[in-house]
């Protein structure tokens, strides 16, 4: 296992993965930012529709041939064949290129049909061309940055990613202020997207043998239970928001609701690399028989997510007031009760999101459709019973309860084979929460009335810093091995400030055998 350890070096990915998605949130942030200055809003309109073309396409076209890639690639590397892994990642991308081709060809003679009547100008035709090539180019892109992960190179993915998003965003910025407004966009999109696969295919050549070819049906039998539930949570996000539009039937009430589901999900930057660093070493673990390893890696891994996700998220549910103020302005601040909500759930939504993950590593795919549907329909039936009485608050319920379900349905689905250790530090997890939390709530409520949320923000910064080393310390909440795996983490340059770091809230004891 040392061995495995050295290629899928988990806290090093989940280094490279979250300064990935860190890249990727500042790179949109900017993005929208300047696209609502340089663009007129009914073109604005256009882009958020093209984006939702272009998100369907990928979805619909990839059935799940990453996540095989991944496994599968990582799988055969723990049972030390290179040779086969190799022929799988030459089967999946000759398979992949080939659905996406087909999905490009059928979607570009049907783009001039409806393009006008959904895009609702002259050149929408030329539009939906344009986003479903890129589109195609990114299923490509996604498949390489599964093969990265899937050999260990989390470096690499970050590279590819680093590369892709800012330059076809910014090239289709520089675009659209030369005069060539939406249409400008997208090609900013197809230009990078082009430019991300050749410099992906340089990246990953060499790095596998790719001689033979590997049988598509064991694949397709993986791949597809993934794909449905890819489809499924791709409805999940849309889904709870149709149904308020329906009953509500206020555009303004569901699209404040939208613009505070989409500001908790900022949160995942905790949990998301966590889960794509994890994925390959939990198959490599599995694929040598070493269930013992997986559970010792999910130990780990459970540790860490709480004790980060479980805090901040009480952290922003204490100061949601402010938070709303500070970001959208007064407006919105009545939707701080259903904000502090989604952002306490994030704990079951960081956990379900390792346990799904951990079904695939060990091959259970169909477990996580199943669980992905029955989780999903609980989930809007709590939606639709709720809706009229609770208004939006019955779609952050809902949520809440999908989250939820997907903890107790994937654990069941784990059985007794691998313990999944969901509940490891969670009652310290806690203890730090309501410790961090409940001073930042006093606070905030002495505050509101008093100062501006701008002058509110320092001083609820000092208050989350000196309670939060105040609970480590006093109940010892935190280990010197946890920063011991930060250490592998980070470059070694950063080193001194971690240990500064771990001395406040550790102190010095047990720190220089885990140093």
């Amino acid at each position: 296992m040392s061995k495995l350890g050295d290629i899928y070096n988990v806290p090093r990915g989940t280094a490279y993965l979250t300064t990935q998605q860190i890249i990727t949130y500042t790179t949109y942030l900017i993005f929208y930012v300047a696209l609502a200055r340089v663009l007129r809003s009914e073109e604005v309109g256009q882009v958020s529709l093209l984006l939702a073309a272009q998100a369907a396409f990928v979805a619909i076209t990839q059935l799940g041939l990453p996540s095989a890639a991944t496994r599968y690639v990582s799988g055969n590397i723990g049972k030390n064949d290179r040779e086969t892994a190799g022929a799988v990642a030459r089967t999946i991308l000759r398979l992949s290129t080939l659905i996406g081709a087909v999905g490009f060809a059928i979607a570009a003679l049907v783009s001039p049909l409806v393009g006008p009547s959904v895009i609702g100008s002259s050149d929408a035709g030329t539009l939906l061309i344009l986003t479903f090539l890129s589109g195609f180019l990114l299923d490509v892109i996604l498949v390489y940055g599964a093969y990265f992960i899937g050999v260990g190179a989390y470096a690499r993915n970050l590279y590819q990613n680093a590369l892709y998003i800012p330059f076809s965003r910014g090239l289709g910025l520089l675009l659209a202020i030369l005069g060539y407004r939406v249409t400008g966009i997208i090609t900013g999109w197809v230009i990078g997207g082009l430019i991300a696969v050749l410099f992906s295919a340089y990246l990953w050549h060499g790095q596998l043998p790719e001689h033979a070819s590997h049988p598509i049906r064991p694949l397709l039998a993986f791949s597809l239970p993934v794909f449905g539930s890819a489809l499924i949570t791709f409805g999940q996000q849309y889904g709870d928001i149709t149904i308020l539009q329906a009953i509500i039937g206020q555009l303004s009430t569901t699209g404040a609701y939208y613009l505070i589901v989409s500001s908790v999900s900022f949160l995942s930057v905790l949990w998301i690399p966590v889960t794509q660093a994890l994925y390959p070493a939990l198959s490599a673990s599995h694929a040598t028989g070493g269930t013992e390893a997986v559970s010792e890696r999910l130990a780990v891994a459970f540790r860490l997510t709480n004790l980060a996700v479980l805090p901040l998220g009480a952290a922003l549910a204490a100061i949601a007031p402010t938070a709303i103020e500070l970001v959208y302005g007064p407006t919105y601040v009545s939707q701080a009760g259903i904000f502090a909500i989604l952002a306490l759930a994030t704990i079951f939504t960081a956990q379900g999101a390792i346990l799904t993950t951990s079904l695939q590593a060990v091959g259970r795919a169909r477990q996580v459709l199943i669980v992905t549907f029955v989780s999903t329909v609980v989930g809007l039936l709590v939606v639709i019973t709720t809706t009229r009485f609770v208004g939006t608050l019955g779609g952050a319920l809902g949520r809440t309860v999908l989250s939820m379900g997907t903890v107790i349905l994937a654990r069941r689905s784990m059985g007794s084979s691998v313990k999944t250790h969901t509940e490891n530090a969670l009652p310290i997890a806690i203890l730090l929460a309501v410790g961090v939390g409940g001073p930042l709530a006093i606070v905030d409520g002495l505050l509101i009335g008093h100062l501006s949320p701008f002058r509110r923000l320092p001083i609820l910064l000092g208050v989350f810093a000196l309670a939060f080393l105040a609970i480590s310390r006093a109940f010892r909440i935190f280990r010197a091995s946890d920063f011991g795996i930060l250490k592998d983490a980070v470059p070694h340059r950063f080193h001194p400030q971690l240990r500064t770091i771990e001395h406040l809230i550790v102190g010095k004891r047990d720190d220089r055998p885990h140093g």
